[in-house]
């Protein structure tokens, strides 16, 4: 009896090993046949439990974020679609800007996954817009959109809005500027304090939008530290819910639910009336009351992937940008030439865009040489497809390699030098940027493009009409980002000298 025991539990185990660490037939990078792989067609070897987690870990160690290290998987083993099973989790990771529209614009990968971990981050539910798929995104990507525009989003109200922030940005320069400041807080409060008028229709006082910032900061880098580890063991967190981020996470997130709860009490008890995104949302909850996709959770689901979606990513390329006029003084004076030439003192708006060809050259050179989002997604494969001749199963998780195609020498001349001419022709118009992915494509393509580079367009021509800028005690900002889910600048200071 115990011997019949033994070799059930040794064989079960032996069965779970097998499934766990077997391929699917034509997954990438190799092809199963029965037969051992090579090793430049295998890819990463899948360990029960595991499976290619530790080779992925020890590669992000080495090259310092886990884009680089999926990059670097990659090459190692020759092929530009990486297989990978992270935990019990499929992964698949694309490079190549063939395989990267065909992920950005076929609908099999418009799908999202519906992991723990998703869930954590929109607040315990599969909720939003960012993270979920089907029906209910269709739905609610189409009323955001709209109702976005509705209350000003890529009209002349949102350049207003972006003018005063830029005017509390010149007096927060003008009170500092005899000493080095760090532009990163001034930059993340002027985004959030758009994205809020639109979203809840009113500005935040200054020390509670600290209070904010310094929130959405926190909960950023426990997901960068976490994620791992809780997306492929969720189970985890009731062994370690201190050291695997889990209650750190939990808690973070409650507080950010609570200022976006009082958002909506205050519409409900009239206390704001207008016509911002919430007070929009509320009116359709009335009138579509049958309707299951609209209600209160999924209203604060919304809130939050605008903040998140628009805040960090937007502060953080002209925060790059700054730094890029630090490190390259002489192209800095050729953006100040040109804007003195065209709009000289008049107060920046986006139409003037049309005309500030180098500027513009300048702001797409800094996305390109810091890709803010390097390795885009998570989408889900909604049916079961293919990518070059490999094939991915129905619901594996697909990566995009954007950051790549950014340094791709076949795109582009000396990728590894900052050089804004590559955008211009020999008359100086702006050429082509077909190669060129700041927002992603498809129908999954950033809402808030317009509100982004609006922004990134008028702060920084404003600061360069009115400031020189250089380095912060005479110290040269590191060019190296620092590369998590989204791109920074390392710490930095910068001294900005009023022109005459």
């Amino acid at each position: 009896m115990i011997a019949t025991i033994v070799v059930v539990f040794v064989l079960t185990i032996l069965g779970y090993i097998i499934n766990t660490t077997s391929k699917p037939k034509n997954f990438p990078p190799g092809t199963w046949n029965g037969h051992i792989y090579t090793y430049k067609t295998s890819g990463p070897i899948w360990y029960p439990f595991f499976g290619s987690s530790a080779v992925v870990q020890k590669a992000t160690i080495q090259n310092g974020s886990q884009w680089k290290a999926f990059s670097q998987l990659a090459k190692k083993y020759s092929t530009q679609v990486l297989g990978l099973k992270l935990g019990s989790e499929l992964v698949v990771v694309v490079f190549g800007e063939k395989n990267v529209r065909q992920i950005f614009t076929e609908k099999e990968f418009e799908g999202r996954p519906n992991s723990f971990f998703i869930r954590l981050r929109c607040l315990g539910r599969r909720l939003g817009i960012t993270f979920v798929d089907g029906p209910i995104w269709r739905e609610h990507r189409q009323f955001t959109v709209k109702h976005l525009k509705n209350v000003g989003f890529g009209k002349t109200a949102m350049e207003s809005e972006i003018q005063n922030e830029l005017a509390n940005v010149l007096q927060y320069i003008d009170k500092n500027k005899s000493t080095a400041i760090n532009p990163k807080l001034i930059l993340a409060m002027s985004v959030m304090n758009i994205l809020w008028k639109f979203t809840a229709g009113e500005r935040i006082k200054e020390e509670r939008l600290k209070y904010i910032i310094d929130l959405f900061a926190k909960r950023s880098k426990a997901f960068s530290i976490a994620g791992g580890w809780l997306n492929q063991w969720p189970l985890i967190r009731f062994i370690m819910p201190d050291l695997s981020g889990y209650n750190l996470i939990k808690n973070l997130n409650i507080q950010i639910s609570d200022i976006i709860e009082e958002a909506v009490l205050k519409h409900k008890n009239g206390t704001i009336e207008g016509s911002d995104f919430i007070y929009k949302f509320l009116e359709e909850m009335k009138e579509n009351k049958s309707s299951g996709y609209f209600h209160e959770a999924q209203l604060k689901s919304i809130c939050l992937d605008i903040l998140i979606a628009g805040s960090q990513t937007t502060s953080n390329v002209v925060e790059f940008a700054i730094l890029c006029l630090v490190r390259h003084p002489a192209l800095q004076e050729k953006v100040f030439e040109e804007i003195q030439r065209v709009i000289g003192e008049n107060t920046p708006n986006w139409t003037d865009s049309n005309r500030l060809t180098y500027t513009i050259a300048f702001l797409q050179e800094v996305q390109r040489f810091y890709t803010i989002v390097p390795l885009a997604g998570p989408r889900r494969v909604l049916e079961e497809t293919t990518v070059e001749d490999y094939v991915i199963p129905k619901n594996t998780t697909v990566l995009i390699g954007v950051g790549d195609i950014h340094f791709d020498p076949q795109f582009w001349d000396e990728p590894n030098k900052f050089k804004p001419e590559r955008f211009l022709d020999s008359n100086g118009n702006l050429v082509s940027t077909e190669h060129f992915y700041p927002f992603g494509m498809g129908r999954r393509r950033c809402p808030g493009d317009s509100l982004a580079k609006s922004f990134i367009f008028i702060v920084f021509v404003g600061i360069v009409q009115k400031y020189r800028v250089q380095c912060g005690n005479g110290v040269l900002p590191p060019e190296k980002p620092v590369i998590g889910l989204i791109s920074g600048a390392q710490p930095f200071t910068a001294e900005f000298i009023q022109r005459s």
